[in-house]
């Protein structure tokens, strides 16, 4: 389970796993002629930007957490 889900850098390990499933799937589509080359590219190229666009998301989330449940 370590592999997926690591307390110490969640948002990590969250991007690797989605960046990885995200590969496979654009990998299978490309072999089996649903995509082409160039829409595969620009799928990666996409998909590479909505998750780094969600792991700000959930930081910033994360952050308005952290900071109503400090206790000093």
């Amino acid at each position: 389970m370590k592999a997926f889900y690591d307390k110490n850098a969640p948002t990590k390990n969250l991007v690797t796993t989605i960046t990885g499933i995200i590969l496979l799937v654009v990998t299978i589509l490309g072999s089996l002629g649903v995509l082409t080359p160039e829409q595969s590219t620009e799928v990666q190229t996409q998909a590479g930007v909505v998750i780094g666009a969600v792991v700000q998301i959930i930081s910033a989330v994360s952050a308005l957490i952290l900071m109503f449940r400090a206790r000093d």
